[in-house]
C-alpha cells in the first residue's frame, strides 16, 4: 500500500478503532512517516476539515521530517517552507490546542535547522513576524501565547535534538545571541496589566530559557517578578516551578552575590509559609517548601561560607536554616496531613557533608552555629517519627502505611547523618530524654509513641556509634529494663534497636543480659517474632565469643518456639539460623545431644512430607522444612577460629576429640538425605523447592569439605538425574560447587567427567530447543564452563569428555553472545577468555581455537557492526584482547579477510575504516582500556552514530 494521504489518513483510524492491529498499523505509520511521500501528505493531513487525531499524526509527522530528513528539502524551498508552516500555525492558533503546541515545536526545529546562514536573527525576526500583518488578525493575547509558546519549545528541542558538537555549539551561540530580544520580551510581558494566561506563559519560557543558561546575574529582575507572582493563587504554582527551575541550575553557584540579594525575597516568603501552616494549605507549603530546598540544596556551601561573613548575611542564613527546619517539621503526620517535609532530607545530608570538609581553624566558629541547628533537627525529627495514635493509623490505607514506613527510613538516615555532626552529645541528650519520658510513661502522662521514637532513633544511629562508647549505651539497656511495654509496635522497635547494637555488643558483652531476656520473650510472640528473630540471629553471628553462658537458655527458648509453631516460615529459618550460631560454640558431644531434641521433630516431618504427594497445600510446608536445614548448616560451624582466650579454650576443647567422629552437620545430612532426594525427584519442576534442596547441599559442601566425600556419588546422580529433567541455574551452581572441592581429588574425577558430561550434553539440547526459553540456564551452564575452566586447565581437560571438539564447548560459547541478555552475554564471553587462556597451555585447546576460531570472530564481528547491542560491546572487546594476547597471528589472518568483504559488517565501514581498526587492535593489543575503546568507536561507526553528542553521552556506558 502507497503512502498517499488517503492510506494514512485511513490507518491513523484503524489504529484508535482497532486495538488488535495496533501494532501492525503501528509499523506501517512509522514506514510513512520517514518516507518522502510525508513531506507532502503532511500537509493534507491537517485540513480544517480532518480529525484530531489525523491532524496530530501530521503535525507530529512534519516535526520528524524537520528534524531527521531536512536535507531532503532543497535550499531554495527554505523559504516557502517557512512561510507555509507560520501559515499552518496562524491556522491552528485558536485549536486544537494539542495540534498548535506540535507546530511549534516543528517550527522550533525548522529555527534549528536554518540558523544562522539561511535564518539569521531568527529569535528577534520571530518577536518582528507576530506584530505584522499576517499575524494582525489575531488577538493580541494568542498572538502572545503562540509566540511564547515557540520560545518555551526551542530551548527545550536544543536539549532533545541529537546534533555534532560543533553544530550545537554554534547553536547555543546564536541562541544566546537571542536572549538579547527574549529578556525584553518577558520583562514587558510579565507586569500586572499582562492577561492571566500570558503572565502564566511568559513564566514557562522564563523558566525553560534559565534552563538553557541564562545568566544568573542576567536573569535577576524577572526572578525578582517571579517572587511577586507567588502572591497570586493562580500563578503560585507555576512561579514555585520556575523559582526551583532558577535556583536548581547547576551554573547558579557562579553568582553568590546575586543568590544573596535573592535570599531576601525567600525569606521574606516566611510569613506566607506561616498562613499557609496555619490554614492548612498543603499546595502552597508544599510549594514554598520546593523553592526552599532547591535554594539551600544547590548552595550549601555558602549557607556554610555566610555564617562566618557580615552579621547581616549570618542573619539572614541563621533565617533560612529556621525556615528549613519549619519544613522538616510540619505539623501532622506524613503522608495523610503533610507531604512535602521529606523533600528537606537531602538538604540536611548534604549539610552535614559541607561540614565534614571544613577547615580545623573554621570548625569551632561553625559548630557554635549548626549544632544548635542539627539538635533542633533531632527534637523536630523525633516529633515527625512518631506513630499516629492507634485509631487514626488503624484508618490509613496500605499505601499510606508505607509511605510512612519509608518516611521514617529517610528520617533514620538524616539522624545518622546528624550524629556526624553531634556525637556523643546526641547521645547523653536522648538517654536523658529516654529515662524523663520513661518515667513520665510509667506514671500514665505520656503515650508509648514518644518512647518509641526514642528507641528508632537510636537504632537509626547505631553504626555511627564508635565501639568502645561505654557510657550512654550501657544506660540505654539498662533503661530498656524499666520500660513497660504497651503494644507490638513498640516492642518491635525495641527489638530492632537492640539488634542494630549487636556488633557494638561484642565488645560489651555485658549488656547481653540485658537484652536477651526482652529478645527470647520476642521469639515466642508471633506478633514480634520478625523483629526478635532478627536481633536473635544478629546477636549470636556477632557474639560467638561471649554466648557461651546464655547457649543453652537461649536454644531451651528457641525449642520451645519450634514446639509451639506460631512463628512465620522466614522467622522459623532465622531462628535455626541462630541455633547453628549457638551451637558453633560447643564440642561435638554437647551439639548432638541438642540436635538430638531440637532436630527430630523436623526430621520426622521431613520423612512425611517425603512420603506425600506433591500438591499446592503442602509446598510452602516442603519449602520451609527443607530451608530449615539448609539455615543450620550454613550457620552450624564446628571450626570457627578463636577470639578471646575462653573461646580459644573452648576451641582446644573440641579439637582433642575423636577425629574419626563424624562431624554433626554429617550426621544430620546422612539422616535427611534419602527423604531429601525423594523431594527433588517429587517437586523437579519447582524452581524453589530446587532451589532450597541444593542450596543445603551447597551448604553441607562448604562446611564438610573432604568430609562430604562418603556421598559425594550420591549427590552427583542426584545433581546430574534432576538436570536431566529439568535444568536449572541452582544445579548447575550445586554441580560447580562439588567440582570446585572434589575436582582434584584423584577418585573423584569419574563423578567430575560424568557431571561435566551430562551437563554438557543436557545443556546443549537447549541450544536446539529454542534457547531464548533458557537464557538464564544457559547463562549459568557459561558461568559453569567458565569457573571450572578458570579453576584448572589440566583438570578442566581431565573431566571432560575424550572427544573434546568445537561443538561440545566453544561452539554453544559462540551461540550464546547472540542473546540479548546482557548477563548471558558477559557469561558467554568469560568462558571463551578462560577458554582462549587455556589454548595457551594446551595443545587440543589450542587446535580447536586454530581451527574453529574464524567462526569466533565472525560472530564478534557481526556484534560490532550492529547486530548486538552496545551494552556488551565491552564483552567483546575483551575476548579481542584474549585472542589477540595468546593467537595474535591468527586474529591478524582472521581480521583481514573482513576488509575485502564489502558491506561487512555494516555497509557504513570503509575498508579504510576496517584497515584502521586492525591495525589499532594490533597496535594496542596489550593495554585493556585502549582495546575497548578502539573497539566502541568501530562499532559507533557501523552504526552510524561516531561524532553525535549522542553517541558521546551514551559513550560512558558501554
Amino acid at each position: 500500500m502507497d503512502y498517499s494521504a488517503a492510506n494514512v489518513e485511513q490507518a491513523v483510524k484503524q489504529f484508535y478503532l482497532n486495538p488488535s492491529l495496533q501494532s501492525e498499523v503501528h509499523f506501517w505509520l512509522t514506514g510513512a512517516q520517514i518516507s518522502p511521500a510525508a513531506w507532502s501528505f503532511c500537509w493534507e493531513l491537517m485540513a480544517p476539515n480532518k480529525g484530531i487525531e489525523v491532524q496530530y499524526y501530521g503535525a507530529s509527522c512534519l516535526h520528524v521530517k524537520i528534524v531527521r530528513f531536512w536535507h531532503e528539502i532543497p535550499s531554495e524551498q527554505y523559504e516557502s517552507f517557512k512561510s507555509k508552516l507560520l501559515e499552518t500555525v496562524v491556522q491552528f492558533a485558536l485549536g486544537p490546542k494539542i495540534i498548535l503546541t506540535r507546530l511549534c515545536v516543528g517550527l522550533s526545529a525548522l529555527v534549528l535547522q536554518l540558523l544562522p546562514e539561511k535564518w539569521p536573527d531568527a529569535i528577534q525576526n520571530l518577536i518582528t513576524t507576530f506584530q505584522q500583518e499576517g499575524f494582525a488578525a489575531l488577538p493580541t493575547v494568542t498572538r502572545c501565547q503562540i509566540l511564547l509558546e515557540v520560545l518555551t519549545v526551542l530551548p527545550e528541542e536544543f536539549f532533545s535534538t541529537n546534533l555534532p558538537q560543533l553544530r550545537r555549539t554554534i547553536l547555543r551561540q546564536e541562541l544566546t545571541k537571542g536572549l538579547d530580544h527574549v529578556i525584553p520580551l518577558l520583562q514587558s510581558l510579565l507586569t500586572d496589566e499582562s492577561p492571566l494566561e500570558v503572565y502564566q506563559s511568559s513564566l514557562k519560557a522564563f523558566s525553560r530559557w534559565v534552563d538553557f543558561g541564562l545568566a544568573m546575574d542576567r536573569a535577576e529582575p524577572i526572578v525578582h517578578q517571579v517572587f511577586r507572582s507567588l502572591r497570586n493563587p493562580h500563578l503560585f504554582d507555576i512561579a514555585c516551578d520556575t523559582l526551583v527551575s532558577v535556583f536548581a541550575h547547576p551554573e547558579s553557584y557562579k553568582y553568590p552575590v546575586t543568590i544573596q540579594r535573592l535570599l531576601s525575597e525567600v525569606l521574606a516568603l516566611h510569613e506566607l509559609l506561616s498562613h499557609a501552616v496555619q490554614d492548612e494549605d498543603k499546595e502552597t507549603c508544599e510549594g514554598i517548601c520546593r523553592v526552599l530546598v532547591s535554594l539551600s540544596e544547590n548552595h550549601t556551601k555558602l549557607i556554610v561560607e555566610s555564617v562566618l561573613g557580615p552579621e547581616e548575611v549570618k542573619q539572614n542564613t541563621t533565617s533560612l536554616l529556621q525556615m528549613i527546619l519549619a519544613c522538616s517539621g510540619l505539623p501532622g503526620h506524613f503522608p495523610v496531613d503533610e507531604s512535602c517535609s521529606d523533600q528537606t532530607f537531602t538538604f540536611w545530608y548534604l549539610l552535614q557533608d559541607e561540614l565534614s570538609m571544613i577547615s580545623e581553624e573554621d570548625f569551632t566558629p561553625l559548630m557554635e552555629v549548626f549544632k544548635p541547628i542539627f539538635f533542633c533537627l533531632i527534637d523536630v525529627l523525633l516529633i515527625k517519627a512518631r506513630h499516629p495514635p492507634d485509631a487514626e493509623y488503624m484508618s490509613w490505607s496500605l499505601e499510606e502505611k508505607e509511605q510512612f514506613r519509608c518516611y521514617r527510613q529517610d528520617i533514620g538516615d538524616t539522624l545518622m547523618y546528624s550524629y556526624s555532626i553531634l556525637g556523643v552529645e546526641l547521645l547523653a541528650q536522648l538517654v536523658n530524654c529516654l529515662v524523663s519520658l520513661v518515667e513520665k510513661y510509667k506514671q500514665g502522662s505520656q503515650e508509648w509513641q514518644n518512647v518509641e521514637a526514642i528507641l528508632f532513633v537510636f537504632s537509626s544511629i547505631s553504626e555511627s556509634v564508635q565501639t568502645d562508647e561505654k557510657l550512654h549505651i550501657p544506660k540505654l539497656f539498662m533503661q530498656l529494663r524499666e520500660i513497660p511495654f504497651a503494644n507490638s509496635q513498640q516492642i518491635s522497635t525495641a527489638l530492632n534497636m537492640i539488634g542494630s547494637f549487636a556488633e557494638w555488643m561484642q565488645w560489651h558483652p555485658e549488656t547481653l543480659g540485658c537484652v536477651l531476656p526482652l529478645v527470647l520473650q520476642g521469639i515466642s510472640n508471633p506478633d514480634v517474632g520478625t523483629a526478635a528473630t532478627i536481633a536473635l540471629k544478629d546477636i549470636t553471628r556477632e557474639n560467638l565469643s561471649n554466648i557461651q553462658p546464655f547457649a543453652h537458655q537461649i536454644l531451651m527458648a528457641c525449642q520451645s518456639c519450634f514446639e509451639a509453631n506460631v512463628l512465620k516460615s522466614r522467622d522459623l529459618l532465622r531462628l535455626m539460623s541462630s541455633v547453628g550460631h549457638i551451637l558453633s560454640v560447643m564440642s561435638s558431644h554437647e551439639i548432638m545431644q541438642y540436635l538430638d531434641k531440637m532436630i527430630t521433630p523436623h526430621v520426622e516431618h521431613l520423612v512425611a512430607l517425603a512420603e506425600t504427594q506433591p500438591c499446592p497445600s503442602n509446598r510452602s510446608d516442603v519449602h520451609t522444612t527443607v530451608s530449615i536445614f539448609a539455615w543450620l548448616f550454613g550457620s552450624l560451624d564446628t571450626e570457627l577460629e578463636g577470639g578471646d582466650e575462653e573461646h580459644q579454650h573452648q576451641q582446644q576443647a573440641k579439637q582433642q576429640q575423636d577425629p574419626s567422629e563424624p562431624k554433626p552437620i554429617f550426621v544430620v545430612l546422612e539422616k535427611i538425605s534419602p527423604s531429601i532426594q525423594k523431594i527433588a525427584y517429587a517437586w523437579t519442576f519447582d524452581t524453589g523447592i530446587i532451589e532450597a534442596v541444593c542450596d543445603l547441599y551447597k551448604k553441607a559442601l562448604q562446611k564438610l569439605d573432604n568430609d562430604f566425600a562418603p556421598i559425594s556419588g550420591d549427590l552427583t546422580e542426584l545433581a546430574i538425574n534432576l538436570y536431566q529433567r529439568c535444568p536449572s541455574t541452582a544445579i548447575i551452581d550445586l554441580c560447580k560447587q562439588m567440582l570446585l572441592i572434589f575436582g582434584l581429588q584423584e577418585n573423584f574425577i569419574p563423578f567430575s567427567k560424568v557431571i561435566v558430561d551430562n551437563v554438557c550434553t543436557r545443556s546443549l539440547q537447549m541450544f536446539s530447543a529454542g534457547m531464548r526459553n533458557f537464557t538464564d540456564v544457559i547463562e549459568g551452564f557459561m558461568c559453569f564452563l567458565a569457573q571450572v575452566c578458570s579453576f584448572n586447565h589440566t583438570c578442566f581437560h581431565c573431566i571432560c569428555s575424550y572427544d573434546l571438539n568445537f561443538h561440545y564447548f566453544l561452539s554453544p560459547a559462540v551461540l550464546s553472545m547472540t542473546l540479548p541478555e546482557h548477563a548471558t552475554v558477559k557469561a558467554s564471553c568469560s568462558f571463551i577468555i578462560e577458554f582462549l587462556n587455556a589454548g595457551a597451555e594446551n595443545d587440543v585447546f589450542k587446535n580447536i581455537v586454530i581451527t574453529h576460531g574464524h567462526i569466533l570472530i565472525d560472530r564478534i564481528m557481526r556484534a560490532i557492526g550492529g547486530e548486538s547491542q552496545r551494552g556488551i560491546i565491552d564483552y567483546i572487546a575483551d575476548v579481542i584482547m584474549a585472542l589477540n594476547k595468546h593467537f595474535v597471528s591468527q586474529l591478524a589472518l582472521w581480521l583481514k579477510s573482513i576488509v575485502e568483504n564489502e558491506g561487512y559488517p555494516s555497509p557504513r565501514a570503509s575498508k579504510q575504516d576496517k584497515e584502521n581498526f586492525i591495525k589499532n587492535l594490533l597496535r594496542d593489543r596489550m593495554n585493556k582500556r585502549k582495546t575497548r575503546d578502539v573497539v566502541k568507536e568501530f562499532t559507533l561507526l557501523c552504526r552510524g552514530l561516531l561524532g553525535t553528542e549522542y553517541a558521546e553521552a551514551a559513550a560512558a556506558f558501554l
